[in-house]
């Protein structure tokens, strides 16, 4: 969410810091990971969706913290 201090992603407009398509990619390498081990995430394969979809509407460059914005709408 935006606001706070100078030093949350969210008050930058969720530039710079750890990038959504860095964070697909490190969700995609878990899940190739535990798929591997035979172990189940399901909360992990919904994480890598939640990115995926956010980073195809755009928002790859954007904070991984961004993917706030999916649940809570700029008005």
């Amino acid at each position: 969410m935006a606001g706070g201090d100078g030093n949350r992603p969210g008050s930058r407009g969720y530039s710079g810091g750890f990038m959504t398509a860095l964070m697909l990619k490190d969700l995609g390498l878990a899940e190739t990971t535990a798929l591997d081990s035979h172990a189940a995430t399901p909360l992990g394969t919904l994480a890598r969706n939640l990115y995926e979809n956010h980073a195809a509407a755009g928002n790859g460059q954007l904070d991984f913290s961004s993917i706030l914005q999916y649940f809570h709408p700029q008005d």
